[in-house]
């Protein structure tokens, strides 16, 4: 919101590093996702089918043209403390997270986001 970037948009930019981070909590589920999306990993482990997972939702914002990275969307590094400390203020949304999420966390997701 602060940086007027769309709400899809931003989603796609992070989700993959939120999957990735969810994975050693989460792999089972999101290996039934892969499963639909990246089938060609269908027969792998959880693990493997998670990793596909998020390579097909890597590959998906550039192959539609969008962009790929906080910083292609004017997000400076500088700001991306603040963004972790509005993350953790998201209660609603963090209970619901399969892994606990601290500041950390959400900062290194914004990094590898950047």
């Amino acid at each position: 919101g602060l940086f007027h970037v769309p709400h899809g948009l931003s989603n796609a930019m992070v989700l993959p590093h939120v999957v990735r981070f969810n994975a050693p909590a989460a792999a089972p589920l999101y290996a039934e996702l892969a499963d639909l999306i990246a089938p060609e990993a269908a027969t792998g482990s959880a693990d493997e089918r998670t990793a596909a997972l998020v390579r097909a939702l890597s590959d998906l914002a550039p192959s539609l043209g969008l962009d790929t990275s906080l910083r292609s969307a004017g997000i400076g590094r500088q700001h991306l403390p603040r963004m972790a400390e509005d993350a953790m203020k998201q209660t609603r949304l963090l209970v619901n997270n399969p892994r606990e999420v601290t500041y950390a966390d959400a900062l290194a997701i914004y990094e590898a986001a950047w």
